[in-house]
């Protein structure tokens, strides 16, 4: 009984063994990253009391992926989008998720990784609004949070006028109560259905609705940014596509978006 208890006890050490081995020789064993994020946009990156991150969302579920991929630690840096890039320029995060797009602007004092997910634009607008396609926006003040590529969307409307506030639900608060003279919002596709659920009147009725924006340039593709030069670009893209290939990310996305 002894020699026996000997015997499992010796193999549960050396389970234990390999597997820390096996957790040491990953590429960021021992690294503890700090990740920026604006955790305001609704099914990428939102306060949670229940996450044990303090944050849920598909770019919070994607941090998880890679931090166990690559072996690394992280910390959570909660800020304004405008004021991610910065961060990245001043080191003061490692990498930024945040539901952020690659821009040949941004591409100049960051670098991206590999797109991780593409989803469609949406328009929120006022339950009695006859506004309905891109078409109906010109001429019109349509809004989006500040920082984000939707600015330039907004801005190739003809004649439209570009509003800006901070986070997606400012926004849809701006479009309900025709603030600045705003009749329109540009987010996400899921952000414009999370926001005509949840901006409300008194009576619990809908004062927003949403549309598909559709037409060229309307896809939302989303890269994770890293300082120019870091060497977190190929490991974390080597991740993404292990990911990509075994369905993980698909299956995330439609979790979270769909």
């Amino acid at each position: 009984m002894k020699k026996m208890t000997a015997l499992l006890l010796a193999l549960c050490l050396m389970a234990s063994f390999t597997a820390a081995l096996a957790e040491s020789e990953l590429p960021l064993a021992g690294r503890n990253l700090k990740i920026a994020l604006s955790p305001d946009f609704m099914y990428f990156e939102t306060v949670s009391e229940t996450d044990e991150t303090g944050y849920e969302g598909l770019d919070i579920d994607i941090i998880k992926l890679l931090s166990q991929k690559l072996g690394f630690t992280f910390e959570i840096v909660p800020m304004s989008f405008s004021s991610l890039i910065g961060s990245l320029q001043t080191n003061d995060a490692d990498f930024v998720i945040s539901g952020m797009s690659y821009t040949d602007e941004r591409a100049q004092v960051v670098d991206f990784s590999i797109t991780y997910c593409i989803t469609d634009v949406g328009c929120v607008v006022p339950v009695d609004s006859q506004i309905a396609s891109y078409d109906d926006l010109k001429n019109q003040i349509v809004a989006c949070s500040q920082g984000t590529t939707y600015e330039m969307l907004i801005e190739a409307i003809p004649g439209a006028t570009l509003k800006t506030f901070q986070g997606q639900a400012a926004v849809g608060n701006a479009v309900a109560e025709g603030l600045d003279g705003v009749v329109a919002g540009l987010t996400s596709i899921n952000g414009s259905k999370k926001l005509s659920n949840t901006v409300l009147a008194a009576d619990g009725s809908p004062l927003l609705k949403y549309f598909l924006l559709e037409g060229e340039g309307t896809a939302d593709q989303y890269n994770i940014a890293f300082p120019k030069g870091s060497e977190l670009v190929e490991l974390v893209n080597g991740a993404l596509e292990e990911l990509q290939a075994d369905g993980t990310l698909d299956t995330l996305i439609k979790q979270w978006l769909y």
